[in-house]
C-alpha cells in the first residue's frame, strides 16, 4: 500500500471515528460531498499512525487521498528537507502529494495522523452528486435581455435557431472547401467557423437515425456526413446563417468572439498534448462550442441593432445570457456531457479542482492565457491565473499558465496555416 523503511500503522478503529468525520468536513474535495455520500466515503476511510522511523510516500497516491490530521511532517525532496506541514492549518486540508514536484517523501520527528480516503470512490460520488444536482442561476435582467432571449426562445421551439456565421469568413469558407485535399484540411476550414462546426456536428449526429454514439470532433462528422455530402451542407448552412452585422457596436464584439474561439479552439489542442487521456480534436471542438451562448446574443441583437448603439449594453447582454444559452443548446442538441460542462463552468474561474483534468479545465486554462496575452480593452471578468486553484492543478500536470507566451505561440502558427489554406481558395 505505502513503500516505507518501516511502515506506518493503518488503523480503522472506533477510536479514530471521530478524527475521519473531522476531516471529511473539512479537507478540499471531501467536504464537497452532502452528508450521504460523506458517510459513505468515511466507511472505507482509514487513519495511518505515522511514526518517527516511518517514511510516507507516495506510490499509493492514485489509490488514495492522504490528509494530515495530527502533528507535523517534514517534507523532503531526495535527502533535502524542504518543508514542513503542520496539521489543523490550511495547507493541511490539501492532499499530501498532491503537487508531485514539490517533495518526494515526508517524516516526522515524533508522531503523525495521517487519513485516508479513497480517491476513485470520492470522485465517482463527486460525479454523481453533480450529475444530480439542481443548478440555478440568479440573473438580474433587464429589457434588451429579454428583447434577445425571447426571440431566441421562441426560435428554440420551432428548432430553427440561428447561428451566425461572419460575411467575410463565409466567403472565404465558400471559396475553398472544395479545393482542399482531404477530411484534415477540410474540417481545419469548417473549424474557422463556430457556427459552421456546431451545425455540422450536429447535422452528422442526427443522421443514421440518431442510433450511433454522438460525434466530438469535426473530422468524426465529415466521416459520418461523408465528403460530398460535408461540402453541400457546409453551403446550405452559410446561406442559412451568414450576416453582415448590422452596426460597428455588433461588428466589434463579432470580431472579437471570432477571434477569441479560434485562439481558443487553437490553444486547446496545444495543451492536449500534455495530457494524453484528453483528444485534441475533442478538445479544439469543446473550446469552439463553450461560448456559443455569446454568438447567439450576437446573432439575434443584430436584428435589433437599433437597440444596440451602446457597446455596453450588448456586452451587458453577453455576460448575462452567454452560460445559460450556452448549456442551453448543447443539452438540447444532445452534445455529450464533456460539452454542457464546459459551457457550465468553464467561466467558473474559482472553482475547486476535483479529479482528473478535463475538457472544461483546458478551456478554462486557453481563456487565461488569451487575457494574460492579448487583455481586452474594456475591464474584463477574466482574472489572472495568479494563484488560482486550477492554475496550480493544471501545472501539476505540465501545463504552466506562468509561461503563456510559447504557448500562445504555438496557437497561433497553427492558425496561420489555417488562414493560409483560407487564402488559396
Amino acid at each position: 500500500m505505502f513503500k516505507s523503511d518501516s511502515n506506518p500503522t493503518v488503523s480503522n478503529s472506533d477510536d479514530n471515528a471521530a478524527l475521519i468525520m473531522t476531516a471529511a468536513a473539512a479537507v478540499i474535495p471531501v467536504n464537497e460531498l452532502n452528508a450521504t455520500n460523506r458517510a459513505a466515503l468515511i466507511k472505507s476511510a482509514t487513519v495511518m499512525h505515522v511514526q518517527r522511523n516511518d517514511v510516507v510516500k507516495p506510490e499509493g497516491a492514485n489509490r488514495w487521498l492522504m490528509y494530515l490530521v495530527e502533528g507535523s511532517l517534514s517534507l523532503y525532496d531526495g535527502k533535502e528537507e524542504v518543508g514542513t506541514l503542520n496539521a489543523k492549518t490550511n495547507e493541511a486540508l490539501q492532499a499530501l502529494f498532491q503537487d508531485k514536484t514539490a517533495y518526494q517523501s515526508a517524516k516526522t520527528a515524533t508522531v503523525a495522523k495521517v487519513v485516508k480516503f479513497g480517491r476513485e470512490q470520492l470522485d465517482i460520488l463527486l460525479r454523481e452528486q453533480q450529475k444530480n444536482a439542481i443548478s440555478v442561476m440568479d440573473v438580474q435582467v433587464g429589457e434588451l435581455d429579454n428583447l434577445v432571449f425571447d426571440a431566441i426562445v421562441k426560435d428554440m421551439k420551432s428548432n430553427k435557431v440561428q447561428l451566425a456565421s461572419f460575411s467575410e469568413s463565409a466567403a472565404k469558407i465558400l471559396m475553398a472547401h472544395e479545393k482542399v485535399g482531404g477530411i484534415p484540411e477540410l474540417a481545419e476550414i469548417i473549424q474557422s467557423c463556430p457556427s459552421l462546426s456546431v451545425q455540422i456536428v450536429h447535422a452528422a449526429n442526427k443522421t443514421e437515425g440518431g442510433t450511433a454514439d454522438s460525434i466530438t470532433s469535426i473530422r468524426g462528422a465529415i466521416s459520418r456526413l461523408g465528403v460530398e455530402a460535408t461540402q453541400r451542407t457546409i453551403e446550405s448552412l452559410l446561406r442559412e446563417n451568414t450576416i453582415v452585422p448590422a452596426n460597428e457596436i455588433i461588428e466589434k464584439r463579432f470580431r472579437r468572439f471570432t477571434q477569441r474561439t479560434a485562439l481558443s479552439s487553437a490553444i486547446v489542442q496545444v495543451l492536449a498534448k500534455e495530457v494524453p487521456e484528453l483528444k485534441s480534436e475533442t478538445a479544439s471542438l469543446v473550446a469552439l462550442t463553450a461560448d456559443l451562448g455569446e454568438l447567439m446574443v450576437i446573432t439575434y441583437a443584430n436584428r435589433f441593432a437599433d437597440q444596440f448603439t451602446n457597446l455596453n449594453d450588448l456586452t451587458t447582454v453577453v455576460m448575462n445570457l452567454r452560460t445559460i444559452l450556452s448549456a442551453w443548446l448543447m443539452s438540447t442538441w444532445d452534445f455529450p456531457q464533456d460539452f454542457v460542462e464546459a459551457a457550465e463552468i468553464s467561466r467558473d474561474w474559482y472553482r475547486n479542482h476535483t479529479g482528473e483534468i478535463n475538457y472544461s479545465d483546458l478551456v478554462t486554462a486557453s481563456l487565461l492565457i488569451i487575457q494574460s496575452e492579448m487583455p481586452e480593452a474594456e475591464q474584463s471578468s477574466i482574472p489572472s491565473s495568479d494563484n488560482l486553484l486550477l492554475a496550480r492543478r493544471l501545472q501539476q500536470a505540465g501545463i504552466d499558465l506562468k509561461a503563456p507566451g510559447d504557448i500562445m505561440r504555438a496557437a497561433t502558427s497553427k492558425l496561420v496555416s489555417v488562414q493560409t489554406m483560407l487564402k488559396a481558395g
